[in-house]
């Protein structure tokens, strides 16, 4: 995928996640953001990490040593 195309996906999502995140704030129950609207803010995020490509692992969170070489 072209480098520019890419950028403006990552900006468009970044900017969906904390525009989601800011109106889930005015919806009733006024202050109060509902699990799903964090859950999908989160992976708004992770997909524009992973289009600029940053890896997460998440078998390997909290293992060091021997054991995050055996997973």
């Amino acid at each position: 995928m072209d480098r520019k195309v890419k950028f403006i996906i990552a900006i468009c999502c970044i900017t969906a996640a904390i525009l989601i995140a800011f109106v889930a704030l005015f919806i009733p129950p006024q202050g109060i953001i509902d699990a799903s609207v964090l859950w999908f803010t989160a992976q708004l995020f992770l997909f524009t990490a992973a289009v600029f490509g940053v890896n997460l692992s998440y078998n390997n969170f909290g293992n060091t040593g021997k054991r995050a070489k055996e997973s």
